[in-house]
């Protein structure tokens, strides 16, 4: 309610009129809209307060006039650029509000317009019908078209009596059942006279008798919540109106808990907690609005403030129409979400999957505090309690939105940045915050404004669509900011053209915002003035409309720095002389902004980043200034629609350089087409990649190949064309925030490109005029010479590549080595079959992305261009054949007559060709890596003769550790600590020339540790080869020579040859011929010449070829190399004797110790024969000791036999496991039976047990308590013989069965035997076997291990509760006070990220990542490249690691591993990436683990069909097995989930089976598979999942039956398939199809024996779904949430 200034005291009601100065105060504004011919003066004399002061006031005057214009001005701003704006210009120069309003109301009130709606509420009366519920259609939506429909008739004075309405009501109601419902509510009297009271009766009688509304009899879990119900989705109880209500139809009703109470109704009327007004169809609520299309939605806000009548604010006056009678009454507005969450949470509960995982806890708990359940369900579980879901973790509240408001949108060039206001909606958060000031300095700034992306609706009054302008990078301030500011630059910088300039100053501008023509998008959105203000007006867009409306993207998701440096930079190039003279700018402040922001700063503080990833604060600190955070997300909550967002920026590298980009122009159009070329160059190394086009206009499609090939450019320099500044490439660089610039006019010389072009132009003419190349190949041609420079070493590089300083990768010349352009070859043509025929080609360079490695494009004979692999160079002799040489002539011939002839004069060189500039090459950058020290181990000080290599001045020079500093007193300087960095002792080091110098223990710690890999092992820089030797094993030139079937060859050996290598660092090394052959061929074949070694046979068969090939391989030398026989700067002896050569130059007996205790420990297995002589039948086998290096300094030998010589023996030479399944059950039946667990490992296993293989050694100077040379018979299981794993089991197991163990015969390595508590409870004691890893499971574990210990003699490692087994983390939790175990991968999948981060960086972790695959992908239709050979072997790798943390538990992983598997032989590109973002998945979600839940399902309140087989399977029965165990403990529960998804695969059709079987409430077993047949239906699908499963649970029944567990009834198995369920349940049922009618039987005979019963579970609760298809992330998390804990 709007006042007028004056403060005049109302006039009494019959005086005359007042001056005009005295005529309204506080008076409604709507007196100006009101119609004197709709009520009479009698009528007027019974209004009071505002409604009568309203029909008192006159409507002339000085008052009136202005109260009339501003009536207009409201009027118009909230109809601005709708179709209703034009019909109200005639009013606009006199601003006559008055009868504008009077013309809009004939217009859309008129009487048409009301003989339309009563058209409709008639049809919708006669056709409307239920008769079940639809996915789209119920029998709220029933009750609702007929009440509206009423509405509109009693609204327009249509004459309608009550018995009418409720006979049509009852009339369109179609379903048999509820004809006694229909006959109660006709005949009775409260009823029969009022629809309202007839559908309450109706709702509250068929929820009192339980019956459906659905189609599915068995779907009536839950009570329908509608108009008699207490909230909910529909109308409640009283929904109809307020109490009070005059209308006939309506005063029956008291207000309620309805669609305008507390719940999420439907109906607009409101009910007890509403204050709006009865539905006049001017008013609705979002869902209303949701069912809206955009037209609809369009028309409904253009008249919606200006045509209904509204309660007035008491500092706003009101312009809808006058009300009469009576005031609603102060209702209170309840929270709409209470009922819906815990109506949702109810369904939940019901589901038999919310039993289990971190929801089954959470029911558990409501239990025990005494809640309760209201519903119920016929097939499925119900629980007491009350259970609430947790939404989206949140910093702050979700946003309110009021979807009736419009405000403007103010287009404000002193607004540095967008700032939404409260018609805008956040769509996420990134993470970022400002600081906005005003314009002077004394206002307050507003601290901690989010910088998000937010979206406002626009609707377009000419085509009536409604468009999401979509900001980035806005300030918002929601509600708090009624108008919005627009900040005219940022559009621009997204390319949209903004004029601001009214016409009426500059008759040329289009005074509003149009888009780009290269977007497809034909919007032009006009600006409107409020005063000097340019503005257009916007609303909140509503969900749906977010979901199906076009989305606008009006400004960049880059980064807004309104004050960068780069908008000056930009503008330079086009300003005059005399402008830049006079550019000039104090930026000591800034006076006249709207809106100024200030420096950005993250909302993640060090101490939260450092707490997420596991690092301190201070480097957490470090992290957050030396890293981007270029897409951080916060998507507001709740999330009502899907995030649209564009990230593309994280899918590629970025290139820390600049890349200049031009287009090249050919007079010839080649043979494909092309007319130019886009040619990309990284300025700072001088890397080129050209791209051929048939027109200029394909550059930006270009630039995206460029992008996804190398990567994305910081920075891209172009030289303005269009092409390459709009359109396409314009549209790439935003996408992937591509910061571009363009050099100044006529300056080619900024950009760089034109000198490599230049570059490109005089090579390949130097090709062509070489290999007589055709022109129309030019294509071909200037890409293979861009690809030669890019791999060809230049001195301004150093010696190294442009594309490995590029890309950091050293480059392979494999595929541009073998031939030159245009070389003639020949290749195979498998056309020819049955002959086999060689065709003669051109060579025309690699063909990338067509087929696998070392695959080349051919030109044929008839100027076809094809793609071969198989291809080699013509011979010698081909080359002077004259047979061959005619065939060539003719080639040429044909080719010319193809495609066009070589011209020699168009190959010279002219005077425009510049020389090569040098490319600078760019600042090296040293890494500084950290290490901690290492622990040191006792005894001798383990750096002592460690050699490191350290800082010297200006270079690094390899030092050694001479010994460590003492004082004058002979004592050691510093001390030893744990802590590294308060370790002060200190060393003396060597350098070769002799010097020492003294560095303390930090120093040399850290150098040696950034030196050496993970595992201790260092690399060195090759420098050159220094000396050979021979051995008595190379080869004599007198054996060089070797025949085959006559024909006399060269043998291809290096055997016997050793090289005397120089490092970088001055260490020599001797290394084999063929180890340095491999990495330093080059260096190795010319070595051989200068010394005149290259004729010995080692060298001869091939260097005199390398040397040919010189140039083109002298750059894949490796430059670096393992550096062979040290770790941790320690030299690890290869023999014994160089072992204590070591100690002996150490003086210390290190090494020497660690031989003494290996040689110790396996004394056992050898008999040592005193007369030297093996026994008869016993073979020679040879014998080797391996030295390693712990992190702790510690050294390691181990003495292996050499077993591989050896023939294989006849019996089994392997040691059996205990199953992964079998480990699962025993942590459970210890949690369940209350039991001790305990791990251990036995230490030598092998040597403990016998070995039947005859073999022997000679023993060496390892056997230090022996003489050399004796013969030693192997008596035990050696490491390193074949037949060593199954002797231990052997032995083993006979060890158990001397204590009493039986091998179970569901698994053979678990191991039981009867025990009793002190209560005496019976149970079963387990010892599950892994090798020589056991879990033991008893009341008295420890009496176990100290029969093992004391009696067997077993040396027991690690003895304790388990942490660590076979990789899975293991945990103790608690469970309602008692002690359980859990299980994880967290630990495993820790050590396996980095490692593929090693090769592919860091994987993208951002919160859109809430799925292991994406939605609706299909492996099976992608059409992306195959692997090469190195990448399958990643892929399958990969998919191994995924494969055991599916093992260890992670359940949600194996889908999606089971969908990847399918393709480990024969990958594509897009597999490995779509694998590698389920890595990202597994990096954000390492948390999840599996608790082994001993709680027992109750599901007493499930009605499980019970029915008489015994006509039907009167043979049923459970076989059990009668060699079974008498059963101990505690009885075990087995549950079972089991879907389908049919036909997932879109080329086999094939459906996938999902199964987990739950034992208690622990999941036991897991399974994800394609099914072996095509099902045609549904039904079938799901029947053989449910016969998988079947037999799946007989087989885990039998394997605990065998282990001595007793099974707690029948398996309750959940499918969510209700024929299936019907089917299998119901004995009458038939099935005739041969197909499924075996599974049909299979399935039905279990239920008959009772080894499993079935019930019906929703799809969407069904646990198993995440087995079958790729879920969404919701869906997903829920799934877990009912697995995990």
């Amino acid at each position: 309610r709007v006042h007028t200034q004056n403060e005049r005291p109302p006039r009494p009601v019959g005086q005359a009129s007042e001056p005009e100065e005295n005529n309204t105060n506080n008076t409604p504004l709507s007196y100006i809209i009101r119609d004197d011919e709709d009520i009479t003066p009698e009528e007027i004399a019974r209004l009071e307060g505002p409604a009568k002061e309203a029909y008192d006031a006159p409507l002339q005057g000085t008052y009136f006039e202005k109260d009339n214009y501003q009536v207009f001005q409201h009027l118009r701003t909230q109809i601005v650029g709708s179709s209703a704006e034009t019909h109200i210009e005639s009013f606009a120069t006199n601003g006559d509000g008055r009868n504008a309003w009077l013309f809009l109301k004939s217009k859309y009130e008129g009487e048409d317009a009301r003989n339309a709606a009563i058209a409709i509420a008639r049809r919708d009366i006669q056709s409307a019908s239920w008769e079940r519920n639809h996915k789209n259609w119920n029998f709220d939506d029933y009750c609702l078209r007929h009440t509206r429909a009423n509405n509109t008739l009693s609204k327009y004075g249509v004459p309608v009596d009550g018995p009418s309405q409720v006979r049509a009501f009852l009339d369109g109601i179609l379903n048999h059942q509820m004809d006694g419902i229909k006959s109660n509510v006709m005949f009775n009297e409260e009823t029969k006279n009022d629809l309202g009271k007839a559908i309450i009766r109706f709702k509250d009688t068929m929820s009192a008798l339980n019956l459906s509304q659905s189609s599915r009899s068995n779907q009536n879990e839950q009570r329908s919540i509608g108009s008699a119900s207490r909230g909910g989705r529909f109308p409640g109880r009283g929904g109809q109106r307020d109490r009070g209500s005059k209308r006939p139809y309506e005063n029956h009703n008291r207000g309620g808990r309805g669609g305008g109470g507390r719940g999420r109704g439907r109906f607009n009327p409101p009910g007890r907690g509403h204050s709006e007004q009865p539905d006049d169809g001017l008013k609705l609520n979002k869902a209303i609005l949701d069912q809206m299309n955009s037209k609809q939605r369009a028309a409904f806000y253009k008249g919606r403030d200006a045509m209904h009548d509204t309660n007035s604010n008491n500092d706003t006056r009101n312009i809808g129409g006058l009300q009469s009678g009576a005031q609603n009454p102060t209702n209170n507005i309840d929270d709409v979400s209470a009922i819906t969450d815990v109506q949702q949470t109810n369904q939940i509960m019901n589901s038999a999957s919310s039993h289990f995982g971190r929801e089954g806890n959470q029911n558990y708990r409501s239990l025990n505090n005494g809640g309760s359940s209201t519903t119920s369900r016929k097939q499925g579980a119900v629980f007491s309690g009350e259970r609430f879901i947790s939404s989206a973790r949140s910093s702050k509240p979700a946003p309110k939105y009021d979807y009736s408001k419009r405000a403007p949108a103010e287009i404000d060039s002193r607004a540095d940045t967008v700032c939404a206001g409260a018609t805008f909606k956040l769509i996420e958060e990134s993470n970022q915050y400002c600081c906005v000031s005003g314009f002077h300095s004394d206002m307050t700034p507003m601290q901690d404004i989010p910088v998000a992306t937010v979206a406002t609706a626009y609707d377009d009054s000419i085509t009536q669509e409604t468009y999401v302008l979509i900001f980035h990078e806005a300030h918002y301030f929601g509600d708090t900011l009624e108008h919005s500011l627009i900040s005219p630059m940022q559009l621009r910088h997204n390319g949209l053209r903004v004029d601001q300039t009214p016409r009426q100053y500059d008759s040329n501008s289009s005074h509003g915002m149009q888009f780009p023509q290269d977007d497809e998008l034909d919007l032009f959105i006009p600006f409107h003035l409020h005063g000097c203000i340019s503005y257009f007006s916007t609303r909140l867009p509503t969900d749906a409309e977010m979901q199906k409306c076009r989305y606008v993207y009006m400004t960049e998701d880059a980064v807004w720095d309104p004050y960068s440096d780069s908008f000056r930079k930009a503008e330079t190039p086009f300003l005059s002389l005399k402008e830049r003279s006079q550019e000039s700018y104090d930026d000591h402040g800034r006076h006249a902004a709207a809106s100024t922001t200030h420096t950005r700063r993250c909302n993640i503080e060090p101490s939260t980043l450092a707490k997420r990833f596991g690092i301190s604060q201070y480097n957490a600190h470090l992290t957050l200034n030396a890293t981007t955070q270029l897409a951080v997300r916060n998507v507001s909550a709740p999330i009502s629609q899907r995030v649209r967002t564009r990230q593309a920026q994280l899918r590629h590298r970025r290139l820390q350089c600049r890349v200049y980009s031009d287009t090249m122009f050919s007079e010839q159009k080649s043979l494909l087409g092309n007319t130019c070329a886009q040619v990309f160059l990284a300025g700072d190394c001088g890397f080129s990649a050209i791209y051929g086009m048939p027109t200029k206009a394909e550059a930006g499609d270009k630039l995206n190949t460029f992008v996804q090939t190398y990567g994305i450019p910081d920075e891209l320099t172009t030289d303005g064309a269009k092409e390459e500044t709009m359109g396409t490439w314009n549209v790439v660089g935003k996408k992937y925030l591509i910061h571009q610039t363009i050099t100044e006019p006529y300056t080619p010389s900024q950009n760089k490109t034109e000198i490599e072009i230049k570059a490109l132009k005089s090579h390949y003419r130097r090709i062509m005029h070489h290999q007589s190349v055709p022109e129309t190949l030019w294509d071909f041609g200037i890409k293979h010479t861009a690809r030669i420079r890019s791999h060809a070493a230049r001195d301004s590089l150093n010696g190294r590549t442009p594309l490995e300083m590029f890309t950091g990768e050293t480059p392979d010349i494999s595929e541009l080595m073998e031939f030159a352009f245009y070389d003639w070859v020949k290749s195979y043509d498998p056309a020819s079959f049955p002959s086999q025929r060689e065709f003669l080609g051109r060579w025309l360079g690699p063909a990338e992305h067509v087929g696998m490695a070392l695959c080349y494009y051919l030109m044929k004979d008839n100027g076809q261009i094809i793609a071969r692999s198989t291809v080699r160079r013509l011979t010698d002799d081909e080359m002077t054949n004259p047979e061959e040489i005619k065939a060539r002539e003719l080639f040429t011939s044909q080719v010319t007559s193809a495609i066009g002839e070589f011209d020699g004069n168009l190959i010279l060189e002219t005077p425009n060709d510049e020389p090569e500039a040098p490319v600078p090459l760019p600042d090296a950058i040293i890494p500084q890596d950290e290490a901690d020290t290492p622990s040191l181990s006792s005894g001798l000080d383990p750096l002592i003769h460690a050699s490191i290599i350290l800082p010297r001045g200006d270079r690094s020079e390899l030092g050694r550790v001479t010994d460590r500093k003492r004082n004058a007193d002979g004592l050691y300087i510093g001390r030893k600590h744990k802590i590294p960095s308060l370790d002060s002792r200190v060393y003396a080091v060597e350098f070769p020339d002799g010097e020492q110098v003294d560095i303390s223990y930090n120093t040399l710690a850290e150098h040696l540790y950034s030196q050496v890999d993970s595992e201790g092992n260092q690399y060195q820089i090759f420098k050159e080869i220094v000396g050979h030797r021979k051995s008595k094993n190379a080869v004599d030139k007198a054996d060089q020579f070797t025949s085959y079937r006559g024909k006399k060859s060269k043998k291809k050996t290096v055997a016997g040859w050793d090289l005397e290598v120089e490092w970088r660092d001055g260490s020599t090394s001797w290394l084999p011929l063929k180890d340095v052959k491999n990495s330093n061929t080059v260096e190795v074949a010319q070595y051989a010449i200068d010394n005149r070694i290259d004729a010995e046979p080692a060298f001869d068969w091939w260097v005199r070829d390398v040397l040919k090939r010189k140039q083109r391989l002298i750059k894949m030398s490796q430059s670096y190399r393992l550096r062979t026989g040290y770790k941790f700067g320690l030299r690890v002896p290869n023999t014994v004797a160089e072992a204590l050569e070591i100690d002996k130059e150490r003086g210390d007996t290190l090494w020497q110790d660690a031989i003494n205790k290996e040689m110790t420990n396996v004394r056992i297995a050898f008999d040592i024969r005193s007369d030297c002589a093996p026994p008869p039948g016993f073979q020679f086998i040879p014998h080797n000791i391996i030295f390693e290096i712990k992190m702790d300094f510690t050294r390691k030998a181990r003495l292996v036999a050499g077993g591989h010589n050896t023939a294989p023996p006849t019996q089994l030479t392997y040691s059996s496991v205990v199953s992964r399944e079998s480990v699962r059950i025993g942590f459970l039946l210890a949690a369940l039976n209350d039991l001790d667990m305990v791990a251990a490992d036995v230490g030598n296993a092998y040597l403990n047990a016998a070995t039947k293989e005859k073999v022997y050694i000679i023993t060496g100077p390892e056997f230090v308590f022996l003489e050399q040379g004796k013969v030693a018979v192997i008596v035990r299981a050696l490491y390193g013989l074949k037949s060593s794993g199954a002797m231990w089991r052997c032995h083993f197991t006979g060890n158990l069965r001397d204590m009493g163990f039986t091998s179970s015969l569901g698994d053979p390595d678990v191991w039981f035997r009867a025990a009793e508590k002190e209560d005496k409870s019976e149970y079963y004691e387990y010892i599950l076997v892994y090798v020589d890893d056991l879990l033991i499971i008893s009341h008295r574990a420890d009496s176990i291990i100290h029969i093992l210990k004391n009696h067997f003699k077993y040396r027991l490692k690690d003895v304790g509760p388990p942490k660590r087994y076979l990789g899975a983390t293991i945990e103790k939790v608690n469970i309602d006070g008692m002690d359980t175990w859990s299980m994880s991968a967290r630990e495993y999948l820790e050590k396996a990220i980095p490692v593929i981060e090693e090769r592919f960086s860091t994987l993208k972790q951002n919160n859109k990542i809430t799925t292991p695959l994406p939605k609706d992908y299909h492996p099976e239709l992608d059409n992306s490249e195959f692997l090469n050979d190195e990448y399958i072997e990643v892929y399958q790798s990969y998919i191994g690691i995924l494969r055991w943390g599916v093992e260890l538990g992670r359940i949600d992983l194996c889908h999606a591993c089971s969908l990847m598997s399918r393709f480990a032989a024969a990958p594509r590109t897009d597999h490995l990436t779509k694998l590698l973002g389920v890595f990202s998945y597994v990096k954000k979600h390492l948390q999840s683990r599996l608790v082994f839940d001993y709680r027992t399902r109750d599901w007493k309140d499930i009605e499980w069909l019970q029915h008489d087989w015994k006509e039907f399977y009167p043979d049923a029965y459970e076989a059990l097995p009668i060699n079974a165990p008498p059963p101990r403990g505690k009885p075990a529960q087995i549950n079972m989930f089991c879907d389908a998804s049919h036909a997932t695969d879109l080329i086999t059709r094939r459906s996938t089976t999902g199964i987990i079987i739950f034992l208690q409430g622990t999941p036991i077993v897991w399974y994800s598979k394609r099914q072996n047949t095509i099902e045609s239906s549904t039904f079938g699908s799901e029947f053989v999942a449910l016969k998988i499963a079947t037999e799946m649970v007989e087989g885990l029944r039998y394997r605990l039956r065998m282990m001595g567990v007793p099974i707690d009834g029948p398996v309750n198995t959940f499918c969510d398939n209700d024929s299936v369920v019907k089917n299998v349940t119901n004995p009458a049922s038939t099935l005739t199809k041969k197909h499924n009618a075996i599974t049909y039987h299979k399935v039905r005979e279990s239920v008959a024996a009772d080894i499993q019963r079935i019930a019906y579970e929703p799809g969407k609760y069904n646990v198993a779904d995440l087995l079958t298809k790729i879920l969404v992330g919701p869906l997903l998390k829920s799934c877990c949430n009912r697995i995990f804990q």
